[in-house]
């Protein structure tokens, strides 16, 4: 962990949470966070400090597992307590705030951090955690990859249900970023995509355990356009003997949607292959305890 993130970590267990100078403590103008629904519609954080919108942030369908790691400036992977505060949980929020436009991020994560230990009365600790690892190599054969036809495309805006697809059965979008379609199965678009981005995005998709997601270390180098169609079921398999007594498992010869799991895809497809290496250390924030309807509702 970074020595910031450290630091905003302390501060965040004793409620700490003041400007640079020490003595004013960092609020919202104004900041609100309501029990969300599941279902279809935008969700995601848009605006914020280095945004168009800097004086104003909103946030739908979002767990509380995330608002705790972009408060802390931490990956979410890093973050675990109760089954409800992530994904496995059915608990999600919306949140909006707005600040002074000239605000800062770490001013912003301050400010987060004060906002949901109020709201959700937080107890958590530090503590180092072994987490599984895999390294994205290139597979016998050589990758299958096509350089980018733009490699400093901008960024594109949240995906929302309205995005395209195209008759392949692919999402249809400019610029850079990544867009995935069920159909069912997911096929999944990456433009102007480096190589650890894609690695940061396959750590969703091989997670052993719910509060130990893997780490995808990037072996390869360069930035690309691809496809890739894959099953998302087999993203709670478990490789090893733990395989066939995880909850949710399934065969991973036998994906219901008749596409190859994200194993073989990334191999057959991309000339990729993911290499499970030895576990490795990571600080963890765990949360101990958290209000599940925050104290303003």
């Amino acid at each position: 962990m970074r020595s910031k993130e450290l630091l905003a970590g302390i501060a965040f267990i004793f409620g700490v949470v003041t400007s640079a100078g020490g003595q004013t403590p960092l609020q919202f103008d104004a900041a609100t966070i309501k029990l969300d629904q599941r279902g279809p519609g935008e969700r995601g954080m848009k605006g914020g400090p280095g945004t168009k919108m800097p004086g104003r942030v909103t946030w739908r369908k979002v767990w509380l597992r995330d608002l705790v790691a972009t408060a802390l400036d931490v990956d979410p992977s890093n973050v675990s307590g109760p089954e409800w505060i992530s994904r496995n949980g059915a608990q999600l929020y919306a949140f909006a705030a707005t600040m002074p436009v000239e605000t800062t991020k770490h001013d912003f994560e301050l400010m987060l951090q004060g906002f949901l230990m109020e709201q959700f009365r937080i107890k958590l600790h530090h503590e180092p955690r072994m987490f599984p690892a895999y390294e994205l190599v290139v597979a016998p054969g050589g990758a299958k990859l096509k350089n980018s036809a733009d490699p400093n495309a901008p960024d594109n805006p949240v995906w929302t249900a309205n995005d395209k697809i195209g008759s392949d059965g692919f999402p249809v979008f400019s610029g850079h970023g990544k867009r995935l379609a069920p159909m069912p199965g997911f096929r999944g678009r990456f433009q102007a995509l480096t190589m650890p981005e894609f690695a940061e995005f396959l750590i969703n998709w091989v997670t052993p355990q719910a509060d130990r997601t893997p780490y995808v270390l990037d072996k390869t180098a360069g930035v690309y356009d691809f496809t890739l169609k894959f099953d998302e079921g087999d993203r709670a398999i478990v490789l090893g003997p733990a395989a066939q007594s995880a909850p949710g498992a399934r065969n991973e010869t036998e994906p219901g949607s008749g596409l190859p799991n994200i194993f073989k895809a990334l191999e057959r497809q991309l000339g990729l292959k993911l290499v499970k290496v030895k576990d490795i250390p990571k600080d963890t924030i765990v949360i101990d305890q958290a209000e599940r309807i925050p104290v303003g509702n």
